[in-house]
């Protein structure tokens, strides 16, 4: 290099400049015109987005879409000959979920009742449910699924299931995902 120094003079000049440039200068000793606006700061509304997709829409997310179609369908199993309600399906799902949203997952020590369950329980059948993604629902980090079932016999004899059921599920941030959170509604 011909001329180190020349080079040395236009890089600290430059520096110099640029950083004068970004920082603002001093007013508060001269008087202002306009009224002064105290910045604000957003606070964040929204858990982080998950590492592999950056927006954090829960419903972009295929793994999070599997793991709560894969919970539904789990939690809306139903065998009324072995299961004492329908609490016994969602025990089965807690493998999906984090320790704590488990612990809470507790059979109420009342049997399930009811036409529907009490026709099943009789003709020994078991529930077989469709789940569906509800792209209507648009809450940022929340998948929605509705379930619905048949219920079928061994030997073949199917009835729609009464109603339907609808999951809110919320999860973990990294993968691999497990459930943080859900409710449901049965209509």
């Amino acid at each position: 290099m011909k001329h180190p120094k020349i080079l040395a003079l236009a890089l600290t000049v430059g520096l110099a400049t640029g950083i004068a440039g970004c920082t603002p200068a001093s007013t508060e000793n001269e008087p202002s015109s306009s009224p002064s606006v105290a910045p604000t700061t957003a606070t964040p509304t929204a858990l982080a987005p998950s590492i592999s997709h950056e927006h954090g829409d829960a419903v972009d997310d295929p793994a999070k879409i599997e793991l709560a179609k894969q919970a539904a369908t789990i939690m809306t199993t139903w065998d009324p000959t072995k299961d004492f309600n329908r609490t016994a399906a969602e025990m089965r799902a807690r493998k999906l979920m984090t320790r704590e949203r488990a612990k809470e997952v507790i059979a109420p020590e009342r049997p399930a009742t009811g036409a529907e369950w009490l026709t099943a329980a009789e003709k020994k059948a078991t529930s077989k449910p469709t789940v569906k993604l509800m792209t209507e629902h648009h809450e940022q980090d929340t998948v929605a699924i509705t379930a619905t079932w048949q219920w079928v016999t061994k030997d073949g004899e199917s009835w729609a299931g009464e109603g339907k059921q609808t999951f809110y599920f919320t999860f973990t941030e990294t993968e691999p995902y497990k459930i943080r959170d859900y409710v449901s509604y049965i209509q």
